[in-house]
């Protein structure tokens, strides 16, 4: 039996850092888990373009190198593969997908895991914004309320603040399906809308690694002075003890 840490391709090759939080949290909780190197991809992408059959060997392959390392169950920081593993691999595999699948918003909000972090914020006052991914709200078992629990659960003067789009009416940052790739100016239009809303914050928090690549090119081209932060980072930047809002 191996509890697996997967961090999805884009995390893995463009966002080390953050995968390093996310796994000094992750094991903080539970030692148990581990890491594998080169995972291979859960074919998210390669569902919108390849043809069926091709989907489906890839999704046999993945599943096989699960057998192969005895995975039992795996935590993701990506909102994608969550996504894609909990809807897809059921209707492709049927029983023979045995892997327990949690992104690690939902690993966190338990009771004792919260109790564990017992996350304190110390400095000045605080407002921050929780952008739903897509990803995540339109899941088979959808993670909407989980990412506010762990936000509200910390301790100190720190403020978390609801966009007028908010939960199952959030607005999509245009980073997937290809649409950056295709309408690049519908996708920044997007991202632009997400950043209107966040009256007077100091960050805008997200649990997807697509969201964020999108929220902060748009951030960073529009010089937009509140930053774009990582869940994962600014969960581990608490533990630390550090401005969980620093660059």
């Amino acid at each position: 039996m191996t509890k697996l840490i997967y961090f999805g391709c884009l995390s893995r090759s463009r966002y080390k850092g953050t995968c390093e939080n996310a796994t000094k949290i992750i094991k903080f909780l539970d030692d148990e888990y581990q890491i594998i190197d080169d995972p291979p991809c859960c074919g998210s992408l390669a569902h919108q373009v390849a043809i069926k059959e091709d989907v489906e060997n890839h999704v046999k392959l993945v599943n096989d190198w699960f057998k192969s390392n005895d995975i039992t169950e795996l935590i993701t920081i990506c909102a994608g593969c969550y996504n894609y593993l909990t809807r897809y691999y059921p209707q492709y595999l049927g029983s023979d997908f045995k892997v327990k699948v949690l992104h690690l918003l939902q690993f966190l909000d338990t009771p004792e895991n919260l109790e564990k972090l017992n996350l304190k914020y110390t400095g000045k006052k605080l407002s921050v914004y929780y952008h739903d991914a897509c990803h995540l709200r339109n899941a088979e078992v959808p993670i909407i309320e989980e990412a506010r629990n762990i936000l509200n659960s910390i301790e100190g003067p720190i403020q978390l603040k609801e966009m007028e789009n908010n939960r199952m009416n959030s607005l999509c940052c245009g980073a997937g399906g290809g649409v950056y790739s295709i309408f690049k100016e519908n996708s920044d239009f997007s991202s632009k809308i997400i950043f209107d809303q966040m009256r007077m914050s100091k960050g805008l928090i997200t649990a997807c690694p697509f969201c964020y690549t999108a929220l902060k090119r748009i951030q960073e081209e529009n010089k937009i002075k509140a930053p774009v932060i990582k869940f994962e980072d600014f969960i581990f930047k608490l533990m630390e003890g550090v401005d969980p809002v620093s660059v």
